[in-house]
């Protein structure tokens, strides 16, 4: 008998530092992770050496260049535009910045509403809130997707309402035909917040081409990380031309741009519009630069992942959960996290011991219609919505979300599913 303790004893600590996962279900051993779910994508070396070697000459700001050619931060516009397919790229210093300024370069002024997702991140109303709009929203459903049939309610509503934007929160991408339907029916511009969806195509083609102008992200837990950044990105040259003056291509400057169109399309407008300073240093472009040689291959590496963990839960508690669904013409989808939604018969009480059983076994899972979350409306007091969003606030009550860092072994996720799996069977056992 002794014997087989010091074997099972040996067993175990041979599973390793990070985490014991059970094979018999009948122990009340729990399985548990011992890693950083905060972990961000390293550097790669070629990006810390082209940083190293940029700050030697102090030329971090992007017009201390004698032409567009030399400029990292040109190169790096170009290698994104190339990427995505799009005509025109102006880097700047982060995501909410292309969001605010793809508004002001479509004509919105001062008081215009704005209709976009009820769920999103606050980022999103706030940049409506920079360009001087007003925020309207739109419900989400089960899918964390817009609601097109809400969205045709809402334009019908709001006939003065001539921007829409869409946010594709955590890579859900709506039904971007049905979308662009509703906004030409009602003679509103579409622009995109792909934010969360690097990489993801529709139809075939990278997110950010249904609308007139979308903006990325380079922030840390994106895709792309240089801490902060972002982009702008159309086939517009006006838009273009508008959003580097506005960015601060003062003067002559828009000349040390690759992918902005030509001086006819500037005119006067370095006169004209503000400088608001929301350049892209060049030390985030040197940072970036090298990320996007290995984006496909990471794609792969996530969604691999993502396929793995999702039939394992949904074989194991799929009675409990249900997991967002990609709408049809999503052609590369990008799952750099997991969401999923907990059963109806989980109450508040239940949901909260759910987040508590994970917490307790290494695994922080968020809540997005938690009171403290910066993605549940309700906490957008600088730009509250004016109707009910029920069926938001619904979904967003069991909606949870955790992220998948790209440094975790394959393990960890096998160890992630059966924490996740033994949390709501813990749950759900213990409110028989």
């Amino acid at each position: 008998m002794y014997c087989k303790l010091a074997l099972a004893a040996i067993a175990a600590m041979s599973m390793g530092a990070n985490a014991m996962v059970v094979t018999n279900p009948t122990s009340t051993t729990r399985a548990s992770i011992k890693r950083d779910i905060k972990t961000p994508d390293p550097v790669p070396v070629a990006g810390q050496e082209a940083a190293v070697e940029l700050m030697k000459t102090g030329r971090m700001y992007r017009y201390n260049v004698a032409n567009a050619e030399s400029s990292v931060v040109s190169q790096c516009e170009k290698d994104v535009a190339d990427y995505t397919g799009h005509k025109y790229c102006v880097a700047l210093n982060s995501c909410g910045s292309a969001l605010m300024l793809m508004l002001k370069c479509t004509g919105l002024e001062y008081g215009d509403k704005v209709i976009s997702n009820a769920f999103t991140f606050g980022a999103v109303p706030s940049a409506i809130e920079h360009a001087g709009g007003k925020a309207v929203y739109v419900e989400s459903d089960y899918n964390h997707v817009m609601d097109v049939p809400d969205l045709e309610k809402k334009l019908e509503a709001n006939p003065d309402c001539k921007h829409v934007l869409v946010s594709h929160m955590r890579g859900k991408v709506g039904d971007m035909d049905a979308i662009l339907e509703a906004c030409k029916k009602h003679d509103a511009i579409l622009l995109e917040d792909c934010a969360h969806s690097l990489g993801v195509e529709w139809q075939g083609k990278h997110t950010g081409h249904v609308g007139k102008v979308c903006g990325i992200s380079s922030q840390s837990y994106k895709m792309i990380n240089s801490g902060e950044g972002g982009f702008l990105l159309t086939d517009d040259p006006d838009v273009a031309a508008r959003c580097a003056v506005y960015a601060g291509a003062y003067e002559g400057l828009a000349s040390k741009h690759m992918t902005v169109p030509g001086p006819e399309h500037f005119g006067d407008l370095p006169k004209e519009l503000p400088n608001y300073s929301l350049r892209m240093s060049a030390l985030a472009a040197s940072i970036i630069k090298p990320q996007l040689l290995s984006l496909d291959e990471r794609i792969e590496k996530y969604n691999r992942r993502y396929n793995a963990l999702t039939a394992k839960l949904e074989e194991r508690v799929g009675e409990h959960m249900s997991i967002p669904v990609n709408t049809p013409g999503v052609t590369q989808p990008v799952h750099d996290s997991i969401q999923f939604n907990l059963g109806k018969h989980f109450t508040e009480e239940m949901i909260q011991e759910f987040l508590d059983e994970c917490a307790a076994h290494g695994l922080p899972v968020e809540l997005f219609g938690h009171k403290s979350n910066a993605r549940n409306f309700v906490n957008w007091g600088f730009a509250p919505a004016d109707d009910p969003l029920p069926m938001t606030g619904e979904m967003l009550s069991r909606a949870c979300d955790c992220r998948m860092p790209l440094m975790w072994d394959d393990k960890d996720f096998d160890d992630m599913a059966e924490v996740l799996s033994e949390a709501i069977e813990s749950v759900v056992a213990k409110n028989a």
